[in-house]
């Protein structure tokens, strides 16, 4: 996994670890959460009256620690900032160069 320029966690074929896989799967749990959000916030019409509308549109906006974060979208923020960040360093960076495979 690349977080804007350096690696963490690598992932190789016969020699990641099981807290490797323990951490991505903690990185992808983190960036659900503003996925959903965001799409329960986008397709609101569709989500009336369902469980994610009552999730997030009346218990956890009402939660005493987790309310500021949900009123003012930081979930939200923080996706698109990291995809814009994401897109922009892939722009930026050349492609790396291919390696051809030979039968052996």
């Amino acid at each position: 996994m690349n977080f804007v320029v350096f690696t963490v966690h690598p992932m190789q074929p016969g020699k990641t670890m099981m807290i490797s896989f323990m951490f991505n799967v903690g990185v992808i749990l983190l960036a659900s959460t503003s996925v959903v959000q965001f799409c329960s916030r986008a397709f609101a019409l569709y989500a009336s009256d369902t469980a994610i509308e009552r999730i997030f549109g009346n218990q956890i906006e009402n939660l005493w620690g987790l309310r500021y974060l949900y009123v003012y979208n930081v979930f939200i923020i923080c996706f698109f900032t990291m995809c814009v960040v994401s897109c922009g360093y892939l722009v930026l960076k050349s492609p790396p160069p291919r390696r051809r495979l030979t039968a052996q």
